[in-house]
């Protein structure tokens, strides 16, 4: 199952207004010119709040609501519903809800994502990526976690003197990657595997077991000493294997498990100083 399918399953997420085929053809057919949507944009009026909600969803593509108010705009639940309303009203980020739990998920709309891209807040650094997009259910819950894994990480960073300049995604680095393995299938397998070395290299990764480790979440920042610096995060779940919890260390990730996913795989881990380092939101 890809964890880049960006249709919900039917049975798993639901939209709170649900939409026929009839209208997204509509909605095709009516799609603006580039200056028209150049003019609508300008009628937008934001508050600094909603830029940065944009901004965050993008950057981390879906996010829990309940996450979202918690680190967004704490303390403040009447401002966050303020909003996330207006938001929604304007067409410039979607909500749906999952079943049986119930749990609503936020994402950019095609013109949210289009907006923010246009309207990059000063300071954002001009190599950051926004997305947009729902997952299926599972994916949905563990892609959504990551956002609370930057939080934790950013924190972390701020308090050492840092500042994150860029918040880079798997599926950005899967897609690099795969470009680069794409040109070297017709080499040699010695060639292959020292090619493979480098194009890990080329995007400071590590080569284990013969594969690419990737990460779930890369954290680009600078230190209080201005020297240019990464952190790879992996988010563990419940049901990895002992093995391929060791490949993720072995690779050099920080590695991140929700409670009760760090019971269950700690007491199934050999190594204690392994069982240290699974880091529990």
């Amino acid at each position: 199952m890809s964890r880049y399918n960006l249709e919900p399953e039917r049975d798993d997420l639901r939209n709170e207004a649900t939409r026929t085929p009839e209208e997204d053809k509509r909605d095709a057919r009516e799609c603006p010119s580039k200056n028209e949507s150049v003019e609508r944009e300008t009628r937008y009026s934001l508050r600094d709040s909603e830029l940065q909600t944009l901004l965050d969803l993008g950057t981390f593509r879906i996010i829990r609501r309940g996450d979202l108010i918690a680190y967004g705009y704490p303390e403040d639940a009447h401002r966050a519903n303020r909003d996330l309303t207006h938001l929604t009203d304007r067409g410039l980020i979607q909500q749906r809800i999952s079943y049986p739990e119930r749990e609503v998920y936020l994402t950019l709309s095609r013109t949210g994502q289009h907006y923010i891209q246009n309207h990059r807040p000063a300071g954002v650094s001009k190599d950051q990526v926004f997305h947009r997009g729902f997952l299926k259910r599972r994916e949905a819950q563990h892609d959504a976690t990551i956002y609370r894994v930057y939080q934790r990480e950013v924190a972390r960073i701020h308090d050492a003197g840092g500042t994150v300049t860029r918040v880079v995604l798997d599926s950005e680095l899967k897609q690099s990657i795969n470009q680069s393995l794409a040109n070297i299938h017709s080499l040699p397998a010695d060639e292959q595997r020292r090619a493979r070395h480098e194009i890990a290299e080329s995007h400071g990764l590590t080569v284990v077991s013969g594969k690419i480790a990737l990460p779930d979440l890369r954290l680009e920042y600078e230190t209080l000493d201005r020297e240019q610096t990464k952190v790879d995060i992996e988010l563990l779940s419940g049901d990895y294997r002992p093995s391929q919890v060791a490949t993720k260390a072995r690779a050099g990730f920080r590695m991140y498990a929700l409670s009760q996913d760090a019971a269950r795989l700690r007491p199934a881990l050999p190594d204690p100083e392994l069982m240290q380092e699974i880091l529990s939101l």
